[in-house]
């Protein structure tokens, strides 16, 4: 399926600057999903994440928080201060933890860092994240020249894959190596798609890898009866 006809979704932080989430809401094609960036490390919280998190809710549509990881400082410091910033209120998607920081960590100590956290994260909260990066990434920072270890399969990956024209990419994204494709449930197709309710800034485009009723059934039944604007 392309990605013109699976369910669309944005990410957002800070440098979108005060978003009209009314506006959000009403756009066409219908946003089935958004991603909102709470934290990086465990000293910095996005300055726009509490009144995205509620304007998101408000107005219906299933979120994940995401954390920007850096794999040079303590991983679980890092996913308690991420929790913190987040809260009670944990989403209708499970959180997501951001890999695309090098920091000039080796490859096995990146792994063994990625997992703590990803461990952590899912021993608290008692859901498994969403590991959000590019294939060349992992397969450079992450994996190195190792053999890609098995756990890679126990969790949802969010891959970014662009164009140089800024359009959508058609999708699927290329796979890091040792992903299998049914593991891969958001492509990030855009990070220059056509801006709208936002301050400022292009916004980032992506698309659920299938079908509406699988997005809904995977966010639950926790996502509140939208306002009217």
């Amino acid at each position: 399926m392309a990605s013109a006809d699976l369910p669309f979704g944005i990410d957002v932080s800070r440098w979108q600057g005060t978003i009209n989430w009314n506006v959000i809401a009403a756009h066409v094609p219908k946003v089935e999903f958004v991603a909102i960036r709470a934290a990086l490390s465990w000293g910095y919280t996005d300055t726009y994440f509490a009144y995205n998190w509620a304007e998101a809710r408000r107005v219906g549509i299933p979120r994940s928080a995401y954390h920007v990881i850096y794999p040079d400082e303590d991983p679980v410091r890092q996913m308690s201060y991420f929790l913190n910033v987040v809260g009670d209120d944990l989403g209708e998607l499970p959180l997501t933890i951001d890999v695309e920081l090098d920091r000039d960590v080796p490859p096995a100590t990146y792994r063994l860092r990625l997992k703590a956290a990803l461990d952590y994260i899912e021993n608290t909260v008692n859901r498994r994240p969403i590991i959000y990066s590019r294939a060349s990434f992992i397969n450079t920072w992450v994996t190195g020249s190792d053999t890609p270890p098995s756990w890679y399969n126990f969790y949802d990956w969010w891959l970014a894959q662009y164009l140089l024209s800024g359009e959508e990419h058609p999708g699927p994204p290329t796979l890091p190596r040792g992903v299998m494709r049914s593991r891969v449930i958001i492509h990030q197709t855009s990070d220059r798609g056509e801006p709208f309710g936002v301050e400022s800034g292009a916004l980032d485009y992506n698309r659920w890898q299938f079908a509406l009723g699988h997005l809904d059934h995977y966010a639950g039944l926790s996502v509140p009866k939208p306002e009217r604007p």
